[in-house]
């Protein structure tokens, strides 16, 4: 694990996508765009949380507003599972097929230490409690429109999936600045900072506390390519001290929060 509380490029991944949650959902976040589910995003998230040696992304591959997706994930060494449903087990198809694997992935693979999850329905949350029982580091993905604030909350960390494309595709950075405001930032940041021992506080541990406090935080959200300069934007909250080498930042809060 990287000191950002991030896996390593070393570190063993499993990654298992509710494609059709996150296809239905990108189109209702970023409607402006032509493609909602660009090759580059979903290049980024199979490849930037390091050795995905399991990919699986689950739909009903014969429906057109999936299917299409189908030569993008394949070029991306994503395994397609084909969905049969049923009865009355239309809406949680994906949702069991998916547990059932992430659980057998649990006891087949234990050198597999990070989860990533695209999906955004609360049902898998008890899926996430229960890999993090095991130990494991579960990312969450989703849209803004289907992620539950339930699932959000029992991730190690949570990423929003326009703010992916924004990284991708500058045409939907106007969304996702709308989306976010720099003041909920603020304050999760002066709310991490309280809790330091200390008048500083190291950025490693700053930005795991801010993630500990909520999950969904990434500097991206707010148009910034990193801690750095997600600091840097509230100068006026806090104080930066850059050195060299390890552990390069330390920070220290300009005012005190308010006495609740």
């Amino acid at each position: 694990m990287t000191t950002n509380g991030r896996p390593g490029d070393s570190e063993q991944v499993a990654l298992f996508i509710d494609f059709e949650n996150l296809a239905i959902g990108a189109a209702n976040t970023l409607p402006d765009q032509a493609n909602p589910v660009p090759y580059a995003a979903l290049e980024m998230v199979c490849r930037d949380y390091g050795n995905a040696s399991i990919r699986r992304a689950y739909a009903d591959w014969a429906k057109q507003q999936f299917g299409k997706y189908q030569h993008d994930l394949a070029m991306n060494g994503v395994d397609l599972i084909q969905l049969h449903r049923f009865g009355i087990q239309q809406k949680n198809a994906a949702d069991i097929r998916l547990a059932v694997d992430a659980m057998e992935t649990l006891i087949t693979h234990p050198d597999i230490g990070t989860y990533l999850l695209v999906a955004g329905d609360g049902d898998y949350s008890p899926l996430v409690q229960r890999l993090r029982e095991f130990g494991k580091h579960v990312v969450g993905v989703g849209t803004e429109a289907s992620a539950s604030p339930r699932l959000v909350s029992v991730c190690s960390e949570y990423k929003y999936w326009g703010t992916l494309v924004a990284a991708v595709e500058p045409s939907a950075q106007p969304a996702v600045k709308a989306s976010f405001d720099i003041h909920d930032g603020e304050r999760l940041l002066v709310h991490a900072l309280s809790q330091r021992d200390g008048e500083d506080a190291p950025g490693a541990w700053l930005k795991h506390k801010m993630l500990q406090l909520d999950p969904s935080f990434d500097e991206r959200n707010y148009g910034c390519r990193s801690f750095k300069e997600f600091l840097g934007r509230l100068s006026q909250v806090v104080a930066v001290q850059v050195s060299e080498g390890p552990g390069d930042l330390r920070v220290r809060l300009l005012r005190e929060p308010l006495a609740t």
